[in-house]
């Protein structure tokens, strides 16, 4: 059985100072940070917040092909948006679960050549490729982050609906920790976009 772990946006953040504190307190402060979009948005933003660091960058990786197909190995669709070489670079996505997207990401740079680099996650898997240099907790849970909370819900919505009505996966969805307002809102939403199809 699936266990979720909810994360609100106060814990996103509190734990994302964590992360900065753990970082700094290594010694290591990098001239560029790196998001991994779209998870590794929002850390990355705050981590340069908290560094006082205005050099963000993007890099944007999937598992899709340009057909929309689901594919086992993560694909590069936009490039790193920043000049690395010679620079001490700092690599972020939410979570290392399979380690994939964070593998790719290293490799990636790696070839820009920095002059250093680490990676950064919040939450770590065990069973993940490739463990972080910097993390907070550990989990096993399918972790939810507030900013892909309708992401989640359309998604177990999709999964559940041959199986259990409408009112079942609300409950099902509000049991796990999704907040109630969030779940009725995007209910609300999926049925609609459904009457028109």
């Amino acid at each position: 059985m699936v266990e979720y772990e909810i994360v609100s946006w106060d814990q996103s953040y509190q734990m994302t100072f964590y992360l900065f504190q753990k970082i700094a307190e290594s010694g290591f402060y990098p001239d560029i940070i790196v998001g991994i979009a779209r998870g590794g948005w929002i850390p990355a933003r705050l981590l340069a917040d908290f560094f006082g660091n205005r050099r963000t960058a993007n890099l944007k990786i999937e598992f899709y092909d340009n057909t929309t197909r689901s594919t086992d190995e993560p694909i590069i669709t936009q490039e790193i948006s920043e000049n690395v070489e010679g620079k001490t670079v700092l690599i972020v996505d939410d979570v290392a679960d399979s380690g994939k997207s964070l593998s790719a990401a290293i490799k990636h740079v790696k070839v820009k050549k920095p002059s250093k680099m680490k990676s950064a996650t919040l939450y770590y898997k065990k069973h993940s490729i490739i463990k972080p240099d910097y993390y907070i907790k550990e989990t096993e849970d399918w972790v939810v982050y507030p900013w892909e909370a309708g992401e989640t819900i359309s998604f177990l919505y999709n999964k559940l609906k041959d199986k259990k009505s409408p009112k079942e996966i609300k409950r099902y969805l509000k049991d796990i920790g999704i907040g109630s307002q969030l779940v009725e809102a995007y209910f609300s939403l999926i049925l609609e976009q459904e009457k028109r199809k």
